[in-house]
């Protein structure tokens, strides 16, 4: 694993072109004093160019502003000066592993950074090498790519009887075996011939499993290469989720010296191969990659070259877990699973544990600082793939490690623990990867006039499994109001789900997502999320009176301008790079503004100390009123205390980034959201609007800023209502549903007396009565509905409309399935009486089983 008893970390970071923009005052080499928690680790490795968390420090690089900024939020800072470009950089614990030609820039007692002559390290330096840390990072890191984890992961989890069964077919004698045949190799060496045999034996063993596509990953003609088996994903497969272990081994004393690795890490390579063994045999919608890193203990090189590599290939990666070292337990430990803190993601470390508490309540969990070295888990975080480390015991490690010593039984001495951890680890794995169970589809709402709704709704609901669906749910909301829920029916197609939101008067804005089960009371969602409503589709409602729209595509700018005010101006207009957590593509077409999109030479991040603007051009509202400024928004920056994005008409503000007391509220935008922002009180009929899009930061930590696309500013108006508004299209016969009608006269029909109608032969052409044209044809069934009136299944067919011209009734179905009901439509009118001089629209209601 990592260089632990004795590490050498060599940090070869050289400075790449482009890393920084060019107006970037010089940067300092910084070593920030840990441990550092979660939130400070995140917010080192969002502000600056970030080489790591070793557990006591963390070291970084910042301008000179930026380095006054962290110092008055209260770290600890050693500032190294300007960035040895003539020398590597060595991390270590061992003091002993230091030559005379290396200057120590940092010493805690615990551990020390120094500098070593430009290719002065050898691979063996005395101690050995772990982790040439030239690797991480090249660019800055960015913000980690969005967790698709199940919903549930925000509270607790419960065991799902998918994933039991595989967890209780970890074996104990396996991981044994696998561990005493690996360590059996004389060297495992990453640039020696013995950890060619180990590779051979893991293809051979990954091949007899069957179901796992196997193959090589080959990084460098000096080192063998990883192993990879891709267990494909049936529903999204390019949604890939990284499990890996490093195969090779290392002996500190000399590369001529056995290196049997039982521990570190044929341990965590037989529970890899374990895992992949159960996993192998079952599906899921996402894909899941094993991989066996080569060359980890030289310096995390065939992880690093992986991960580069799955960020460039085109897939979604989800996240990376790691397991390197968890056979060890010294005598009088307590048994349980440590987790690192750093060089991990905080939210993928939470819901490990909480995977674990609901599938292994024996094993607990604790998590810590590791300040022993790294592993390759920190290379995939590097590249802004959440990762989390599975690990034997953040503190007391064997003393046996990168010796001759380290066999079974001296550092593997605990494979108890071991199969605990696999435990933990392929549950954890098959949760994130999602058991088969429900695929959804569905073409979103879009925006309409009509106020009185209902709006139809139609989902696909297809079983992967033999379980059916069980149940479906529409969730909404209006105008960001509390969400209200119903029930989905079965449609006349047998993968359909159909129904309806209710109308809106006069106008607002609906959010809605959908929640489906089947038989067993496995759930799936739409949009997708981090939990159910995480995401959600929305649409207007009312009529759009446009003033202005620009989706960006057109070559010139459109009249859009911009400025800066102080430091730099790097408003720009063309497609994102997806750096420092801006979007990788627009929400539509190809072409966004946005602060730094990422070109060649720039890096994604606003600047510190900057002001800048955006402006838009002339747009006139002349006669307008009730006019919203509409946009898809991707902005990430600080807490408003810190840099503030702001929207401002004139030298008003109207809309800006929240501010919190402690400073830690930053707005993180990880998809594009769109904005509904009321400026009528600015806006309406000013024929001279002009929007500004501001951003203002301090010296300290910097995010990707703004990124805009599809402005408009419009008036949203009242829709059109009709006389007669249904609350549902479709209705059950068999659940004893109901339907409310709206019957809106106008204020000339107040005290009016009313009838309502209803006819199966539809509204064309329609019947003459008096001197009006009722939309409906009379037969059987309208003879039937008035003989209903007054009954209590058509309460207020027939009455008088109130003082607002306004009535309600109600259609309730028997509870008992009407034969021959289902699949017919039922078309409803209403029409006063005394005389007969006023008529309804029609509405349908479509019966369905």
């Amino acid at each position: 694993m990592l260089r632990l008893s004795i590490l050498v970390c060599l940090v070869a970071l050289f400075a790449s072109a482009g890393l920084f923009e060019k107006t970037t005052p010089p940067s300092h080499l910084i070593v920030v004093d840990g441990p550092l928690l979660p939130g400070q680790s995140r917010e080192l490795t969002l502000a600056t160019q970030f080489y790591g968390d070793y557990g006591t420090f963390a070291l970084a690089e910042v301008t000179p502003s930026a380095l006054s900024t962290l110092i008055a939020r209260g770290y600890t800072v050693h500032d190294i000066g300007l960035w040895p470009n003539d020398a590597d950089l060595l991390v270590t614990n061992k003091r002993q592993a230091l030559r005379p030609t290396d200057s120590i820039l940092y010493d805690n007692g615990i551990q020390l950074l120094a500098t070593s002559p430009r290719g002065s390290f050898q691979e063996d330096r005395h101690g050995g090498c772990a982790h040439e840390l030239a690797l991480v990072p090249r660019t800055p890191w960015t913000i980690p790519r969005a967790l698709s984890l199940p919903g549930d992961i925000l509270t607790a989890i419960s065991a799902d009887d998918r994933i039991v069964p595989l967890v209780n077919q970890v074996n104990q004698s396996n991981i044994a075996a696998t561990v005493s045949h690996l360590s059996s190799y004389f060297s495992r060496r990453a640039n020696q011939s013995e950890i060619h045999l180990a590779k051979d034996w893991l293809i051979n063993a990954l091949n007899s499993y069957g179901n796992l596509n196997v193959s090589t990953f080959s990084f460098s003609s000096s080192y063998a290469p990883n192993v990879v088996a891709e267990l494909t994903g049936t529903t999204h497969p390019e949604k890939v989720i990284v499990l890996g272990a490093h195969y090779d081994s290392i002996n500190g004393g000399g590369s001529n010296l056995s290196a049997p690795g039982a521990d570190d890490n044929a341990s965590g390579s037989a529970a890899l191969l374990e895992t992949a063994r159960i996993l192998s045999q079952s599906s899921f919608e996402n894909t899941i990659r094993f991989v066996w890193f080569s060359a980890e203990e030289l310096g995390l090189i065939g992880a690093a070259a992986y991960a580069d590599f799955l960020v460039s290939e085109g897939v979604e990666p989800i996240a990376m877990f790691n397991m390197d070292m968890v056979a060890y337990r010294e005598a009088g430990d307590a048994f349980n699973l440590d987790f690192a803190t750093n060089n991990t993601d905080p939210v993928l470390v939470q819901f490990c544990r909480d995977v674990t508490a609901a599938y292994i309540p024996t094993l607990p969990t604790i998590t810590g600082v590791l300040t022993a070295g790294t592993s390759d888990h920190q290379a995939f975080q590097s590249e802004g793939i959440p990762s989390v480390f599975f690990f034997e015991d953040l503190a007391d490690l064997s003393p046996h490690l990168h010796t001759s010593a380290d066999t079974v039984g001296n550092s593997a001495n605990d494979f108890a623990l071991a199969r605990d951890i696999t435990k933990s680890f392929l549950a954890s794995a098959a949760t994130l990867a999602q058991p088969i169970d429900l695929a959804l589809t569905h073409n979103p709402l879009t925006d309409t006039n009509d106020s009185g709704g209902p709006y139809p709704l139609s989902l696909g609901v297809t079983s992967l499994t033999p379980s059916p669906v069980a149940e479906v749910e529409v969730y909404w909301r209006v105008d960001g109001s509390s969400w209200q829920q119903k029930d989905l029916l079965v449609g006349n197609g047998a993968e359909t789900w159909i129904g309806s939101l209710p109308g809106l008067s006069p106008h607002g804005v609906v959010d809605y997502y959908f929640l489906a089960r089947d038989g067993n009371g496995h759930e799936e969602w739409l949009p997708d999320g981090l939990e159910a409503g995480n995401a959600f589709y929305t649409f207007l409602v009312g009529n759009i009176s446009l003033a202005f729209a620009d989706d960006f595509e057109t070559s010139g700018d459109n009249g859009w301008t911009h400025a800066q005010v102080s430091t730099q101006d790097d408003w720009q207009h063309g497609s994102p790079a997806g750096l420092s957590g801006d979007p990788s593509s627009a929400y539509s077409g190809s072409q966004i503004w946005g602060n730094d999109l990422g070109p060649s030479g720039w890096n994604g991040e606003y600047q510190p100390n900057v002001e800048n603007w955006l402006l838009s051009p002339s747009i006139n509202c002349s006669g307008l009123s009730d006019v919203h400024l509409r946009f898809q928004r991707w902005l990430t920056v600080e807490d408003g205390i810190y840099d503030q994005a702001t929207i401002e008409i004139g030298n008003q503000t109207v809309w800006t980034n929240p501010a919190s007391s402690g400073g830690s509220n930053n707005l993180l935008d990880s998809s594009w959201t769109l904005q509904d922002i009321d400026i009528s009180a600015l806006a309406d009929g000013n024929p001279n609007l002009r929007i500004r899009f501001r951003l203002q930061s301090d010296g300290g930590v910097q995010f990707g800023g703004w990124n805009l696309d599809d402005i408009s500013v419009a008036s949203l108006l009242p829709g059109t209502t009709p006389p007669l508004v249904a609350s549902d299209i479709h209705i059950s016969a068999a659940q004893g549903s109901n339907i409310t009608l709206d019957l809106s006269g106008g204020n000339e029909m107040a005290g009016r007396t009313y009838l309502v109608a209803m006819s199966v032969s539809g509204s064309v052409p329609g019947t003459p009565v008096g001197g009006i044209h009722f939309p409906l044809n009379f037969d059987a069934v309208t003879d039937l509905g008035f003989g209903l009136l007054g009954t209590p299944l058509l309460p207020g067919w027939y009455g008088t409309f109130n003082g607002s011209g306004n009535a309600t009734a109600s259609l309730i179905i028997p509870p008992l399935t009407v034969p021959g009901l289902a699949g017919l439509s039922l078309t409803m009118a209403w029409l006063t009486l005394g005389p007969i001089d006023m008529t309804s629209n029609s509405v349908s209601v479509n019966f369905v089983p």
